[in-house]
């Protein structure tokens, strides 16, 4: 059975004290947001639209043929990319044995 007339911890104390806190700061937090804010000057917003057109690569004669060119190309700059990182990492190999 607790004693009731034990010392109060410091952790009690604390919940205790935020509580009181907050019940005092929420009513004015509540007041603050319902408060309406009147415009008396007119604003005019003027929007301007651009539309952008981009020039389209037309499709060739034989879409299977233009769709192969280009998987070829994008492995070649894939390979080539893989290539550079490689002699980076040898560059860097070569530089921290020296």
């Amino acid at each position: 059975m607790p004693n009731l007339y034990q010392k109060p911890t410091n952790n009690l104390v604390m919940k205790k004290f935020l509580l009181i806190i907050v019940i005092s700061v929420v009513p004015f937090i509540t007041m603050a947001q319902s408060t309406d804010v009147k415009d008396t000057d007119n604003v005019k917003t003027t929007v301007k639209t651009e539309v952008a057109i981009n020039k389209v690569e037309p499709i060739s004669i034989d879409p299977k043929t233009q769709h192969l060119d280009l998987n070829h190309k994008k492995s070649n700059d894939i390979i080539s990319i893989k290539a550079y990182i490689k002699t980076l990492q040898l560059k860097r190999k070569a530089t921290v044995t020296s």
